[in-house]
């Protein structure tokens, strides 16, 4: 499946499971110079109260990507040609998590 396939498969999941519909992802132009600005909350999801440190990525005016976890949201920025880079970066740490969380020990009822 491809990035925009599994990051609208993705979102239509949440609101499914009652998340509140403005919340979501958000997908703009830079103003300040060419490039991309990508933030998807995480409130109201299984993703929610993640943590992520910086990664940065690319040190030219023609290749760079960051992206972050803050105030439970996923922040990312790239040059014009890193949104497919960015959406996956999200997806790929959600599929992580996701999948770290299924395999987590199951605690014993009191």
């Amino acid at each position: 499946m491809e990035v925009l396939e599994r990051i609208q498969a993705w979102h239509k999941t949440q609101v499914e499971r009652g998340r509140d519909p403005t919340l979501g992802v958000r997908i703009e132009t830079l103003r300040e110079r060419p490039g991309w600005s990508v933030q998807i909350d995480l409130a109201g999801t299984q993703l929610s109260g993640l943590t992520l440190a910086p990664y940065k990525e690319g040190a030219t005016d023609r290749d760079w990507l960051a992206y972050r976890i803050k105030d439970d949201r996923f922040e990312g920025i790239g040059d014009p040609t890193k949104l497919q880079a960015l959406l996956f970066a999200f997806l790929d740490l959600a599929d992580r998590t996701l999948a770290g969380l299924g395999r987590a020990p199951q605690r014993e009822k009191r």
